[in-house]
């Protein structure tokens, strides 16, 4: 009998071994490269299903928020708690606006201005691993500060228009440009606030459209900050995400095969009637066959990533996301309804915290809402 039960534990090892799947690696300049397919790896133990049921909506169409002064959406964060935080892009009161885990609105501030912690534009909000409000204007040399109530703490001075992710090691992460007459510059590095040092972790250029010619459907850099990662995708470089650690040390290259997405006719149309037929810039924009391998990317707590791609999702509206696990190991994926406009490709539409997914959505009638889900691992 004994013997018999050691022989049937060996068959279930055996079976195991055999179903666990064979991952494609390669290693360049000291960094790991995870080769990924068409199709995700099954691994054991592991879902690559996520299942979303729809909680509750924040909803700029609403006429309570709207007389609060809510009309629109730019950008949003979460805290740990679970409190969510709006910017709004203009406003002549209050720019951010703060929400109850269930959303219900606690208060609005950040007033409009050019005094200390006012703004003129609101372009993006972020709570800090210190669990301070965060909210910059792109055209200043500058971001404020405030605590999770509306109080303004300080506003901290940049050398350029930088646009800063808090890091929990006290730097920040910082993108920005600088043009030329030929070209559109983009940056993304590290920041010392103190030293004023800056690290170039990745550079990338495109025609400016001002002066030459140059595809609407152009080349991107994308990137996002969590689970104590940075995470950069450069799509001249085709579908590869650079995983770095928060002192700038390149961990992981993750690529992945993909099937080119047709620009169709009828979109290259649709965009080319929404310019004045007499406006000199049109005649400087182009259409290439297919679009980049992807538009934006975002991850988790735990480090999962999700990268949204130019594919159309399974309803109207959605858009298929890629998903990957810590190690950059593709195990499924998700369809999601983003926004619209295909030529927004920022990371700061979506976003995951715990157990709930945040998704800035466009209605039918062009109103933006903020859509929570609670999130399953089937």
């Amino acid at each position: 009998m004994k013997k018999a039960v050691t022989i049937f534990t060996c068959f279930l090892l055996l079976f195991a071994c055999q179903k666990q799947a064979k991952i494609d690696r390669a290693t360049e300049n000291g960094a790991e490269v995870v080769l990924n397919h068409l199709q995700p790896y099954s691994l054991q133990g592991e879902s690559g299903t996520l299942l979303l049921e729809r909680i509750f909506s924040i909803d700029t169409e609403k006429e309570d928020l709207l007389k609060a002064g809510l009309t629109d959406i730019e950008t949003f964060d979460v805290d740990q708690d679970g409190h969510i935080f709006i910017l709004q892009w203009q406003s002549k009161d209050h720019f951010v606006f703060k929400f109850s885990p269930d959303g219900r609105l606690l208060n609005s501030f950040l007033r409009f201005g050019q005094g200390p912690g006012e703004l003129e534009y609101g372009g993006k909000i972020l709570i800090s691993p210190q669990n301070e409000v965060l909210a910059k204007d792109p055209s200043k040399t500058k971001f404020l500060v405030y605590d999770r109530d509306g109080r303004f703490l300080r506003e901290t001075r940049l050398d350029k228009t930088y646009s800063p992710v808090p890091l929990a090691n006290g730097r920040y992460f910082i993108f920005w440009g600088d043009d030329t007459p030929e070209w559109r510059k983009q940056f993304v590095g590290l920041y010392d606030a103190e030293s004023k040092s800056v690290n170039v972790l990745d550079t990338f250029q495109y025609p400016n459209v001002m002066n030459t010619r140059s595809p609407v459907n152009r080349d991107l850099l994308v990137y996002h900050v969590a689970a104590a990662r940075i995470f950069i995708g450069n799509t001249t470089k085709g579908y590869e995400i650079q995983t770095y650690d928060l002192d700038g040390n390149l961990l992981r290259k993750i690529r992945k095969e993909f099937a080119p997405v047709l620009v169709t006719d009828q979109l290259k149309n649709d965009y080319f009637k929404l310019w004045p037929a007499d406006d000199p810039m049109k005649n400087n924009l182009y259409f290439t066959e297919n679009w980049p391998p992807f538009r934006g990317l975002f991850a988790d707590d735990e480090g999962r990533l999700f990268v949204l791609t130019y594919e159309a999702g399974i309803n109207p509206g959605e858009f298929m996301y890629d998903i990957f696990n810590p190690e950059g190991i593709f195990i499924g994926r998700l369809s999601l309804a983003n926004m619209k406009n295909l030529f927004r490709h920022g990371s700061f539409t979506i976003k995951m915290k715990k157990k709930s997914l945040y998704a800035l959505q466009e209605k039918e009638n062009g109103y933006k809402e903020l859509v929570v889900y609670r999130m399953t691992w089937k």
